[in-house]
């Protein structure tokens, strides 16, 4: 096992280059003296993060020390699951963002018996089991119109149908009438119905996509803890919208970050 004080000369080399990487990463800095968004902490790369056999405590108190943040970490509900706070952790990867280093060590420090999680919100990052943090119920709105488009389906074509256009063309030469009958109605059938059923069209294809969306998250996305599946969370569609009521790990799977409990 290394030792506290090579764990932390380790851990500064990481932190210093990490920052300056974010700054030169960074198009318009931040203002003087203005603290970085949770959201910006937890999506800087790391460019090197090596723990080789160091401690869950240690661990989590470098993560404090390099993000600024208050760090909580639930030891009863954890030392109750059999995760103690020595828990030996070896990560070693490269040019990695904070929050999947953040999943590293829950995976790491639960194994494959039990799963961790954590929840950042303003400046206060907290880790437990999957099992304490899914007690809490969020609701979130996700804008998933972007996932709904469709190629256009042309309804506008030309149709020629060929019993009419004889029609036409024998009323066209009777009587001396010019070209054209039918009411005003073209050789190739009128536009108006079929920009309606385009438009018909596309309305139907955004529900079927909205549906297929929903069910592919339900299906997939922790299936267990929808209601459909017996579980309590719902997710409704809205618009272009999903209204989800589910769990901190839920939403984090959804969008990969959480912030607040609004």
């Amino acid at each position: 096992m290394r030792t506290i004080t090579t764990y932390a000369v380790v851990c500064l080399v990481v932190a210093s280059a990490a920052m300056a990487q974010v700054g030169t990463q960074s198009e318009t800095p931040p203002p003087p003296g203005r603290t970085p968004s949770t959201l910006e902490l937890l999506n800087q790369r790391l460019p090197e993060v090596m723990f080789e056999e160091l401690p869950l405590e240690q661990v989590m108190e470098f993560i404090a020390d390099f993000t600024q943040m208050n760090v909580v970490v639930n030891w009863q509900i954890l030392e109750d699951a059999g995760i103690e706070r020595d828990k030996a952790i070896t990560i070693k990867v490269r040019n990695v963002r904070l929050s999947q280093v953040l999943w590293l060590i829950m995976k790491e420090a639960g194994g494959t018996d039990l799963r961790l999680a954590y929840r950042a919100s303003g400046n206060m990052l907290v880790l437990s089991t999957e099992e304490d943090l899914g007690q809490e119920m969020l609701v979130k709105v996700y804008d998933v119109s972007d996932l709904l488009v469709r190629p256009p389906r042309f309804m506008n074509a030309l149709q020629l149908d060929a019993t009419q256009a004889l029609q036409q063309a024998a009323q066209s030469g009777q009587g001396g009438q010019g070209g054209g009958g039918g009411g005003g109605q073209g050789l190739f059938g009128g536009q108006g119905s079929g920009q309606q059923g385009q438009r018909d069209d596309e309305r139907d294809g955004a529900g079927a996509g909205m549906q297929e969306l929903l069910q592919l998250i339900v299906d997939t996305v922790e299936p267990d803890s929808w209601v459909q599946n017996g579980g309590l969370g719902t997710i409704q569609p809205f618009g272009n919208v999903l209204v989800v009521r589910n769990s901190i790990l839920v939403h984090q799977r959804l969008s990969g970050y959480v912030e607040g409990g609004d």
